[in-house]
């Protein structure tokens, strides 16, 4: 997998001596971040005998830490993404009984993850392995209609008075929390290369277990 063969490049700079490259001090410093990440194709189950297969994708992360020193940081990170699913859903009575009855529904998914993470960077050189942990949340439209459309006008300020067709969607959100062990390496005073391997986990209501996500993050900094 690409995605592996990256984050071993990443590892490799440890052995790769750069002359431009000083041991940047990240104590007292912030952070902005950009990265992409590669969700590996999983699965869930869900009460009543429901399922969904999620195929793998690419998301995007936007964050924003703060070093407390060379070592620790904290950071609050932004995940969006859009992932095609199937899923086998159990279709219940008037008393929310299943019925043994089960249709099939595919799609897209979009989520949305706000996490607050702690790092800890082993090393206070350029290069370090690290490890972290964040807590957080996260929501997803299913884009499962759950009504039919109806139309919906307001005032645009530049095409006027507009109407469109709005449908309510299947939503979900729940606590989450994550995992995650990668290597950096600061290029200079400002920027920095991160890529890691993240597990995400997620409570949703009536879910069976916690489902996991994992999948691999490259990331881009910026220190000021």
């Amino acid at each position: 997998m690409r995605w592996i063969t990256v984050l071993a490049c990443v590892a490799g700079l440890a052995a790769v001596q750069f002359p431009a490259a000083q041991a940047a001090e990240r104590e007292g410093s912030m952070e902005t971040r950009f990265g992409f990440v590669y969700q590996n194709s999983s699965d869930a189950d869900f009460d009543g005998g429901t399922t969904a297969e999620f195929d793998s994708d690419t998301g995007f992360k936007f964050g924003f830490a703060y070093h407390y020193t060379d070592n620790l940081e904290l950071a609050l990170n932004l995940g969006i993404g859009q992932r095609d699913y199937d899923a086998r859903i159990a279709v219940a009575d008037e008393e929310g009984e299943p019925t043994g009855t089960f249709f099939g529904v595919s799609g897209d998914l979009d989520y949305t993850t706000v996490m607050v993470d702690a790092t800890w960077n082993f090393l206070s050189g350029p290069f370090t392995p690290f490890v972290s942990g964040g807590i957080g949340w996260t929501w997803v439209d299913t884009n499962v209609a759950t009504e039919p459309p109806e139309a919906v006008c307001w005032w645009d300020p530049w095409w006027g008075y507009v109407c469109a067709d709005v449908t309510d969607t299947k939503t979900l959100d729940g606590f989450s929390y994550e995992l995650a062990a990668g290597a950096r390496y600061d290029f200079s005073e400002t920027v920095v290369l991160l890529g890691s391997y993240r597990i995400n986990w997620i409570d949703f209501d009536h879910a069976d277990g916690t489902p996991d996500f994992d999948g691999f993050e490259l990331s881009f900094g910026w220190k000021f």
